[in-house]
C-alpha cells in the first residue's frame, strides 16, 4: 500500500517545495517603481483615469509568476490613485518587465493632495506607492512592497 503513495506523497513534496522560494531566507521581495503616469479620457461618471507605467524586478534565481496586482499611488500622504491588474507576464529570473495598467483617482484624496500642493508651493511632492503582488506557485499568497520617493513637479516622472 505505501508503495502506491508514494509518488503521489513525492509529486506533493516536489510542489510544496516549489511553492517555497517565497519563504527561502536568500529571497528577496521584488521592487515596483512607477516609470510614467498618462491622463486618460473620463471614464463612466468622469472618474479621472490613468495609464500608469510600472517596472517589475525580479531579484530572485527563481521565475516570479504574478496572478495579480492591487496597488495605490499617494501623493502629499493622500491616496490619490487606486488600481488593478490580473492580466500580468511572468517575471524571468533576475529580469525585469514593464507592466502597464489602468487606474481611477480619488476625487477627494486628489483635492486634498492639490490643496496642498498648492498651498506650499512645492519644486517636489513625495509619493508612495504600496503594490500587492499575487503569486501564482506559491504556498504565499501575496507579497505587499512599498516604494517611496519625490515626484519633481516640473518632469516627467
Amino acid at each position: 500500500m505505501t508503495q502506491l503513495y508514494r509518488p503521489l506523497l513525492l509529486s506533493l513534496l516536489a510542489l510544496l517545495l516549489g511553492g517555497c522560494a517565497v519563504l527561502s531566507p536568500n529571497y528577496q521581495k521584488p521592487e515596483v517603481e512607477v516609470t510614467a503616469v498618462e491622463p486618460l479620457p473620463a471614464g463612466p461618471g468622469n472618474d479621472l483615469r490613468f495609464r500608469i507605467h510600472l517596472r517589475v524586478f525580479n531579484p530572485n534565481d527563481s521565475e516570479l509568476a504574478l496572478s495579480g496586482l492591487y496597488y495605490t499611488l499617494s501623493l502629499a500622504g493622500h491616496k490619490v490613485i487606486t488600481g488593478t491588474s490580473r492580466e500580468l507576464p511572468p517575471i524571468a529570473p533576475y529580469g525585469q518587465d514593464n507592466i502597464v495598467v489602468d487606474a481611477t483617482a480619488s476625487l477627494v484624496g486628489s483635492i486634498f493632495a492639490a490643496a496642498e500642493l498648492i498651498g506650499t508651493r512645492r519644486e517636489s511632492v513625495p509619493y508612495e506607492l504600496v503594490a500587492k503582488l499575487g503569486l501564482r506557485r506559491s504556498i504565499v499568497p501575496s507579497i505587499t512592497v512599498r516604494k517611496e520617493g519625490e515626484i519633481r513637479l516640473n518632469q516627467r516622472m
